[in-house]
């Protein structure tokens, strides 16, 4: 049985169809990319998995994790399956931050929610999730509130919070877009060990091939809401059907990546 089954997804905000009856399925412990150019609406499908879509947005189709149909849920069962089941890492890492609130209470929330630590289990376990992301000195950094810290130590944050509970799926909305160059490196390698080690699937959503094909098996094209190809990854690299995927293709070979060179 696939974790993730996505069936006829329709989304229409405002009147207007920004996700048209898109189906993916993604099995436990698989790695499965979301690409397309800005506005794609492959963002939007990877919200509407989460359920945390803009409010009045209208959704038809079906969204199954393990067997369970999510559209329709309430937001207090939303919620526990976000913590527990699924999980979702964002492109601005502050947007997944509480300003007001230190690195390690943060890290240790969803420790005392969602694996019913106590509060000195779930500070210890603080320290060791900053740890287990890289991040330099983890007792300094538990103390230290996200305005001290760079944007590559708060993205690794926002991983060590997403993955605390052990999610069975792992959401990433263009997780190293705002980083530069070296950071984003350190960040795929990191994420690529982290879902390997965990066994977590793993919904990667980018605009980049070169990122994609740095880490997932297979992936899907999304163009103007619609899903256009979908197959391995190593397959829409070398042999692109559809005209819109050869032109990612082709943008990710003149960066002169080496994962998509001829």
């Amino acid at each position: 049985m696939s974790l993730l089954k996505i069936t006829d997804l329709s989304v229409r905000i405002g009147g207007t169809t920004v996700v048209d009856e898109v189906g993916l399925a993604l099995d436990p412990g698989e790695r499965l990319a979301l690409i397309g150019e800005s506005g794609s609406g492959k963002s939007l499908t990877a919200l509407a998995v989460m359920g945390l879509l803009p409010g009045g947005a209208e959704v038809t189709g079906s969204i199954r994790l393990g067997g369970q149909e999510l559209l329709g849920l309430g937001d207090r069962e939303l919620s526990r399956l976000r913590g527990e089941r699924m999980a979702m890492v964002f492109q601005e890492p502050m947007s997944a931050l509480n300003p007001l609130m230190r690195i390690g209470k943060q890290l240790a929330e969803p420790l005392r929610l969602h694996r019913g630590l106590n509060r000195r289990q779930a500070s210890t376990a603080a320290v060791e999730l900053a740890a287990q992301v890289g991040l330099p000195d983890p007792e300094l950094i538990v103390r230290s509130w996200p305005h001290q810290l760079s944007g590559g130590q708060r993205q690794r944050v926002g991983l060590a919070m997403a993955l605390a509970t052990r999610p069975a799926l792992l959401i990433a909305d263009e997780p190293t877009t705002a980083l530069d160059v070296t950071v984003q490196a350190d960040m795929l390698r990191l994420l690529d060990d982290l879902v390997q080690q965990h066994g977590t699937a793993l919904l990667f959503i980018s605009h980049d091939l070169a990122v994609v094909a740095q880490l997932c098996q297979r992936a899907a094209v999304l163009k103007d809401g619609r899903l256009v190809e979908e197959g391995t990854t190593d397959t829409l690299v070398r042999t692109p059907q559809h005209p819109y995927t050869q032109r990612l293709v082709e943008a990710a070979r003149a960066t002169g990546s080496e994962e998509v060179a001829r």
